[in-house]
């Protein structure tokens, strides 16, 4: 099991079809200390997968082109079983649970969020990864 701290250090993958919020998760990441890998698909979120084994967080846009975050999260699964997998999206989760598409509440986070609360969440789930 790679080794990680609560606080700083750890490897991030970011999956999202907006480019301006790739650059900006990447641009968070590194300033909060993490090691951020972005895709802007799930044709390279699964490659990056296989390729960072070391990969601890995902933080999967819900509603993407092509594949969809539920759907892309169990390959991601099957290939890093032990990542956490946070979910983003710019539909409230409400919404999102009437369209039928299952997101647990506790690792939801709405787009576009504020570093500090971005900050909080990925330290409680590295937190949360280390207790277990």
């Amino acid at each position: 099991m790679a080794q990680f701290s609560s606080s700083i250090g750890g490897t991030v993958l970011v999956v999202d079809d907006d480019s301006a919020l790739r650059i900006l998760f990447e641009m968070y990441l590194e300033s909060f200390g993490y090691d951020p890998l972005v895709a802007a698909d799930g044709t390279t979120a699964l490659r990056l997968a296989a390729e960072h084994p070391e990969i601890e967080v995902i933080m999967l846009d819900v509603v993407m082109s092509g594949v969809s975050g539920s759907e892309l999260s169990i390959q991601l699964t099957r290939l890093l079983p032990e990542a956490t997998i946070l979910f983003c999206s710019g539909h409230p989760l409400e919404a999102l649970l009437r369209l039928g598409i299952e997101v647990p509440a506790s690792r939801f986070m709405q787009k576009p969020c504020r570093a500090q609360a971005l900050k909080e969440r990925l330290s409680g789930l590295f937190a949360r990864r280390l207790a277990a």
